[in-house]
């Protein structure tokens, strides 16, 4: 008899730890649930996806309208050049900021890069795409007003490419990076 009520009691006691009751009313917890996420359709479409897939979405989503899956990105730019090798990114943001230029990536991938532009800085900032070594510009972003951003798409071959700011006296401060291209 004892065994059976320590039995009952240790599993009552389970029961209460593993389902905490929440105080809040379901009215209060289903608008929580609905500020979490305003875009909920696009959310769970992308959920639903793989993930390599899933980033692509994610940057296609940020740049133009509506989801459109189309199956994962063909793998043509590989760092060792073997066919069906990790694909290398064909996507790179810019941040300005007074007085520095950082890359979220060092190294793209090979044709069509698709360059932002982000001035995270207190002054008006832009960009020029060019060889390196030259300054002879291949791409040229506006001049951006703080938080602003603009996102452009530059056909590049193979080597590196100097970005930098041409307002005024910013490239002599250091607004000035090396991208390179494989």
């Amino acid at each position: 008899m004892r065994r059976v009520a320590l039995a009952l009691s240790l599993v009552l006691a389970l029961t209460a730890v593993a389902a905490p009751v929440d105080a809040r009313p379901a009215g209060k917890q289903a608008k929580r649930a609905a500020k979490k996420c305003k875009k909920r359709h696009r959310c769970a479409k992308l959920r639903h996806l793989p993930r390599p897939a899933r980033r692509a979405a994610v940057e296609r989503l940020n740049d133009s309208g509506p989801l459109m899956y189309a199956g994962p990105a063909p793998k043509t730019n590989t760092p060792s050049g073997i066919p069906g090798g990790p694909a290398l990114p064909s996507f790179v943001s810019v941040s300005a900021r007074e007085f520095s230029l950082t890359l979220s990536r060092p190294l793209v991938g090979k044709g069509s890069v698709r360059i932002e532009l982000r001035n995270n800085g207190e002054d008006p900032h832009n960009l020029v795409v060019s060889p390196e070594g030259t300054h002879t510009p291949l791409a040229t972003f506006s001049e951006l007003d703080p938080g602003a951003y603009e996102r452009r798409s530059v056909s590049l071959s193979p080597g590196r490419y100097q970005l930098w700011c041409s307002v005024e006296t910013h490239e002599g401060l250091g607004m000035s990076v090396t991208l390179r291209v494989q």
